[in-house]
């Protein structure tokens, strides 16, 4: 089953999935996937990491000081994208739930993302990934979308663990 989670920027799509991994490793469940989360200097945010979980070898995906290719004002570590996938490709077997945090613009400069994406959507593994607003219509075919704001959050959340747990 592969469960997308979507919404506005800020509105708790990487926090929630961080919560469901926490939740997933006390269960003992096993797990795999890529987290992206911000880099951030004197408070501002400057790029964004690519994490391979679970055994959380790190790159840059984006960086302020990165220049080509090029997403808003960040430059997009393609390389950096392609050494995760492959890490986390190695686990993908083993695992009985991928989380994908997330599949957005930036990781799409990523062939091998890409191809790891759609194997892993066509899998019959369980996904939970948050989707970028801009690819919804192009993913939304692929599973089932939930709409999370700050208001449906524990709503969502509880939903969400139902099916994984």
């Amino acid at each position: 089953m592969n469960i997308f989670i979507t919404g506005k920027p800020g509105c708790g799509k990487s926090t929630l999935v961080s919560e469901l991994i926490e939740l997933v490793a006390k269960k003992e469940i096993t797990y795999c996937g890529i987290l992206t989360p911000e880099i951030r200097k004197n408070g501002l945010r400057i790029g964004f990491k690519i994490i391979a979980l679970p055994n959380k070898e790190e790159e840059i995906l984006a960086s302020t000081e990165l220049r080509y290719p090029k997403i808003s004002k960040y430059g997009v570590n393609v390389e950096g994208i392609d050494k995760i996938v492959d890490i986390v490709k190695r686990n993908f077997n083993k695992a009985n739930i991928v989380f994908i945090d997330e599949i957005g613009k930036m990781e799409m400069f990523s062939e091998k993302f890409k191809e790891f994406l759609f194997e892993v959507l066509e899998s019959d593994e369980k996904v939970v990934a948050t989707l970028n607003l801009a690819l919804l219509k192009e993913f939304k075919e692929y599973g089932k979308v939930f709409w999370l704001t700050r208001d449906n959050y524990e709503d969502v959340k509880q939903s969400l663990l139902k099916i994984l747990l």
